[in-house]
């Protein structure tokens, strides 16, 4: 039977309880990591026709705005928050397991709260110029016409096929892994309130029965949507970086701009159309 909810501080002494196996961190970033190998050696072997073959004209140089300044803010600021709290996780689970960084779970909690905060107030920022202030769509929403789009970024994810569906100005996968990692953001900050103890005191446990064994549970689910992320964002990272039909996408969220040459060659080399 659940014991009655306690009132009393959720200690970081007793943070060694209840929390995900370790090797659940490791299995998804090796999980990740051959995914991305796999993906590179397709790229490698199966090379599809380059842009430059396509006879772009040479007004496709010339540059328009890819991403507001608002848009660029809301990204690193976003960035610096989920580094903050990837860190300062991970210190609190497995003091120590970083080399050069010190301290105990209780000072990386500070960093913690201070990680929370920011990407709180950005996402709060985002949803305010989503609803009131933005007069353009938002490219972001699933319409039916990404929805046919997805599935044939699936099913050519290989590089099987000779045609490639056109995308708007973000990939379908883009919107896929957005939507993916935002999901993946709410349900760390829903477990996060229930482990956090001046947010725990507005949920009516009481009322449902729940416990301590609810709060430790949350532990856990909090531990694996951790691990995800991580390996998330190891995605991530290996798509911006690595492949370089996204360099001039990963460049403009930097400096904002794109020429019109290299947003074509980001989209689908493959099917690049003829600009008179």
């Amino acid at each position: 039977m659940s014991e009655p909810i306690s009132m009393s501080a959720f200690t970081m002494a007793d943070y060694h309880l209840y929390r995900v196996d370790d090797r659940i961190f490791y299995v998804l970033v090796i999980a990740v990591l051959v995914f991305c190998l796999i993906h590179a050696a397709f790229l490698i072997f199966r090379q599809r026709r380059s842009a430059e073959a396509q006879g772009i004209h040479p007004a496709g140089e010339e540059e328009f705005q890819r991403h507001t300044l608002f848009q660029r803010i809301y990204h690193w600021a976003n960035s610096l928050a989920i580094f903050t709290l990837v860190i300062s996780g991970w210190m609190i689970y497995q003091p120590g397991q970083i080399p050069n960084l010190e301290g105990a779970p209780s000072k990386w909690f500070f960093w913690h709260q201070w990680g929370i905060a920011l990407l709180l107030v950005g996402i709060l920022a985002h949803i305010v110029r989503e609803a009131f202030v933005a007069k353009e769509d938002n490219p972001m929403v699933f319409s039916r016409a990404e929805l046919k789009r997805i599935f044939s970024i699936f099913k050519d994810f290989l590089s099987f096929f000779k045609k490639h569906p056109l995308v708007g100005k973000y990939h379908t996968g883009q919107i896929f892994y957005h939507w993916a990692v935002a999901a993946n953001i709410f349900a760390l900050i829903l477990t996060g309130m229930a482990l956090w103890k001046p947010f725990r005191d507005f949920l009516p446990l009481s009322l449902f029965g729940l416990g301590w064994d609810f709060i430790f549970f949350n532990r856990v689910i909090h531990g694996f949507f951790s691990a995800t992320l991580i390996a998330s964002l190891i995605g991530h990272l290996y798509f911006a970086l690595f492949i370089k039909t996204n360099w001039p996408v990963a460049k403009s969220m930097v400096t904002g701009r794109t020429s019109l040459r290299e947003s074509l060659e980001s989209r689908s080399p493959s099917q690049l159309p003829n600009i008179p």
